[in-house]
């Protein structure tokens, strides 16, 4: 008999894992709720373009987003470019990509450029997180790189990135980074290179959805799925405004604060698991006639209502604006915080006055378009003492398996990881689904 799969949510965690189950034989439908699959990678128009609604970027050790450009024919709208990092410090902007501008880096003394080079070594060599997974971040960079390089450095950057509220955050969450953005660094002056495909990561959901489909996956978009439908404890499927629709397995992709509206009270407490607090974001985003900053990113360790300036035009390039250039001006933050309710026009306001600052060239006149995004759940925060660190995916529910980018662990909630996640997941899936046959 025919094992049937279904999948909510329509991001890149759900079109990678119907693409993998549909190409093991699976019959797989994925539904999503908005009118295109996409997700927080999905598309908007910005003054007559269509741009990202955040940035995204890849870089060249993501090998299963990179294998997976390639199978899907894309590799020819792939590009890489040099791109520089810089730090808001002090009240100047300090470059801070390659070797050299490490070395010449003023606002840290020569012993603390050496210990803070020394760390980013341990953590590149560093493969396992086992023995960081309960030790407190800051005290651990303390030992690793000074008290010093934590007070100018680290502090300010969590400060801003997390509210500051970072206390029960574990060592890991910085070995992870650390190792990451090491990754993007290439040649002998180790400077920086990121890249970015034509369209952004949305050209890659829909090509993997085009590939699902091909293989015999049902993709099917506009269809709000109200909740889960269960019959003597077991999950059967899926209602929508539509009607129910049934599964022998049923895989919700949200994240759990959206997963929560989803699931039966009996299913609740399936959650508990789960890590308990979310990131959001407040993202600005600008379509501007000339470049603002040099650099790709900027650190921000000065007092900020941002966390950070990224202008992805050196990454992306700028054919599909027209030569125009797109700036992204984020604040992480809770969705209780004050800065997530701010207006639209507040949110301009406050973020571009710091803007400002950062580039004595940003005049107001050159703004061509302007919109603020927000992402309610953009990022869980794993906390230390979490047991289990990742909830397994099978929980005990027939009919029932939970996977989502909360699961990410330790890796950097990315498109790599999700992507990494997805495919391990329907290897999972499809095992199962021939074991029963």
């Amino acid at each position: 008999m025919t094992q049937t799969v279904g999948i909510v949510g329509g991001g890149i965690f759900g079109t990678t894992l119907a693409l993998r189950l549909a190409q093991a034989g699976v019959d797989v439908e994925l539904l999503e709720r908005a009118p295109t699959i996409g997700g927080l990678a999905d598309r908007m128009d910005l003054g007559g373009y269509q741009v990202d609604r955040f940035y995204h970027v890849i870089v060249p050790t993501d090998e299963r987003m990179l294998g997976l450009v390639d199978e899907l024919g894309l590799t020819d709208q792939l590009g890489f470019n040099p791109v520089g990092v810089g730090f808001w410090i002090d009240g100047k902007m300090e470059p801070f990509n390659g070797i050299g501008d490490f070395l010449r880096f003023s606002p840290l003394s020569l012993i603390d450029r050496f210990k803070l080079g020394m760390f980013v070594l341990r953590c590149q060599r560093k493969s396992s997180y086992d023995d960081l997974e309960d030790v407190p971040l800051l005290p651990w960079l303390e030992k690793q790189t000074g008290k010093n390089v934590v007070r100018k450095i680290w502090k300010p950057l969590l400060d801003s990135r997390f509210d500051g509220k970072h206390d029960e955050l574990p060592a890991t969450y910085l070995w992870a980074r650390t190792r990451r953005m090491n990754n993007a660094r290439q040649g002998k002056s180790r400077a920086e290179t990121m890249g970015a495909l034509r369209g952004g990561h949305q050209t890659l959901i829909e090509a993997a959805a085009k590939a699902a489909e091909a293989a015999g996956a049902k993709i099917r978009t506009g269809v709000p799925v109200t909740g889960l439908t269960m019959e003597g404890g077991a999950v059967t499927g899926v209602a929508t405004d539509d009607g129910d629709r049934t599964y022998d397995l049923t895989i919700p992709t949200l994240q759990p604060p959206g997963l929560k509206f989803l699931l039966p009270e009996p299913l609740k407490p399936l959650l508990d698991l789960y890590p308990q607090r979310y990131q959001g974001v407040v993202c600005l985003v600008l379509l501007v006639k000339h470049s603002l900053i040099e650099h790709y990113s900027v650190n921000i360790t000065d007092e900020t209502p941002i966390t950070t300036v990224v202008e992805t035009s050196h990454a992306v390039g700028t054919e599909h604006t027209g030569g125009h250039r797109l700036v992204y001006v984020p604040k992480y933050c809770d969705t209780a915080s004050e800065a997530y309710g701010l207006s639209d026009q507040e949110v301009y306001d406050r973020f571009t006055a710091k803007l400002a600052q950062l580039s004595p060239q940003f005049r107001h006149e050159d703004v061509l378009a302007w919109t603020v995004q927000h992402g309610p759940t953009v990022e869980p925060v794993h906390p230390m003492g979490k047991v289990p660190r990742v909830p397994p995916f099978d929980r005990g529910v027939d009919g029932l398996m939970l996977a989502s980018a909360a699961q990410v662990y330790p890796r950097l909630l990315n498109g790599e990881s999700v992507i990494d996640l997805a495919e391990d997941v329907a290897k999972i899936v499809a095992a199962r689904v021939k074991a029963s046959a």
